[in-house]
């Protein structure tokens, strides 16, 4: 044998070697991930107020990191968080949700606002890969029925009801309800309307103002001449702050006023506070609920983290819905064994879950809705959205009575 032949056969028997010992190198295990993409505002005129999402993510996906991960079927994964940029324009959503896909995310976070989470809604169910939103609040979602995308905060067509058993275990007759002309404050009058004519109450005074009003002591007369028991004000805190004090200028003191909205905002609460004893409105959380979580162990396991992550921030309702929704993800993962990665078969199975399996977090119970009503909307929270007054000047919760830390005061006190 020629040296050249005898060369090739001595490096063919080295690549034979080579790849043989490699076969029998000891392989360490598999690395085992949940990849989970956050479509969101980053930069545009929405990014900061998504911040109040982001944060709801990141102190989640601390919470993760600090535990080691999650366990499906008895396995260990690490859990990614990667945020995808909509520039806050409805139209880059849908592209946002296309670059997740393409780089492999198994599942999808909602944006901050309604009007992003609509513009992604197309690539979605393009794509057929579930996407829980946990924070838009628009009605418009819902009736769009996306097959594949769920929104765990109420809707205008939804928070109201919580209103309902108060109304009627009061025994409330008459009604009055003044309206800012804008599409939200609208929304919510006309499920007060609804709800109010369902239960037999009288609508004595049903007033719409302009947004940008200065003034509603007008409207305001209007409602006191007619004296209903109830004053519904759906509205912004501004607004809020005028009827206040438009009625006390009137001397009309209502059985039971409503602000929807914004009542715990610092100026109504610097403005309505001290001078509207008895004033009720609602909030979807408050940090003394004592609900369980799958992630965080309890609230007070959620609080902990936050102050760690943002010690010079409070936690509002939206960054707490957006940690509880990626808890609720990864707890259907957990408990229903289902490993990443996903494909669309997968995703099918969390669709199902999505509207059957209620769990409890931080937020309340989670489930959501197959009605075509309040479609893929979390209406556990009707039953858990906390209805607050003003006593003494300070909000404490009223309702529901299982997380009430005082009795609620009617007929409402006189003005101070």
């Amino acid at each position: 044998m020629d040296t050249k032949k005898l060369l090739v056969v001595v490096g063919i028997i080295l690549v034979i070697a080579v790849i043989a010992a490699v076969a029998f190198i000891p392989r360490g295990p598999e690395e085992r991930v949940l990849k989970m993409g956050a479509i969101l505002e980053l930069t545009g005129s929405l990014a900061r107020d998504a911040q109040v999402c982001k944060r709801g993510y990141e102190v989640w996906y601390k919470a993760i990191q600090d535990q080691g991960g999650i366990t499906i079927n008895g396995k260990t994964y690490k859990v990614e968080l990667k945020f995808y940029d909509t520039r806050s324009d409805p139209g880059q959503a849908a592209a946002a949700v296309d670059k997740a896909v393409a780089e492999g995310m198994d599942i999808l976070l909602g944006p901050y606002s309604s009007a992003n989470t609509l513009g992604a809604m197309p690539a979605v169910n393009k794509h057929g890969i579930p996407m829980f939103a946990g924070s838009p609040e628009s009605h418009l979602i819902p009736e769009r029925k996306s097959p594949y995308v769920f929104q765990t905060l109420l809707t205008t067509k939804e928070s109201p009801l919580a209103f309902k058993d108060i109304i009627q275990k009061y025994g409330i007759k008459t009604a009055a309800i003044v309206a800012a002309n804008d599409a939200f404050s609208q929304g919510l009058a006309t499920t007060f309307r609804n709800m109010l004519n369902e239960i037999g109450v009288q609508i004595l005074v049903d007033e719409t103002f302009p947004v940008e009003i200065t003034d509603l002591k007008p409207v305001m007369s209007t409602v006191a001449a007619e004296a209903p028991e109830l004053v519904v004000v759906t509205a912004h805190p501004t607004h809020h702050i005028l009827a206040v004090k438009a009625l006390k200028e009137l001397g009309f003191n209502p059985k039971m006023m409503i602000v929807h909205y914004g009542i715990d905002s610092p100026d109504v609460i610097e403005n309505v506070g001290p001078i509207g004893e008895g004033i009720l409105g609602l909030v979807m959380w408050k940090s003394t609920v004592t609900y369980k979580d799958p992630v965080f162990g309890d609230v007070q396991g959620f609080l902990q983290k936050w102050r760690e992550v943002y010690p010079d921030v409070e936690p509002d309702y939206t960054a707490v819905s957006c940690a509880a929704t990626a808890s609720y993800v990864v707890a259907l993962l957990e408990k229903y064994g289902i490993e990443p990665p996903l494909d669309k078969d997968e995703w099918n199975k969390i669709i199902d879950l999505a509207t059957k399996e209620k769990i409890e977090t931080i937020l309340g119970p989670i489930v959501y809705s197959t009605d075509p009503a309040h479609w893929h909307v979390n209406m556990e929270l009707v039953k858990s959205v906390l209805i607050v007054q003003f006593q003494g000047g300070k909000l404490v919760v009223v309702y529901p009575e299982n997380l009430a830390e005082a009795s609620l005061l009617f007929p409402k006190p006189p003005w101070k």
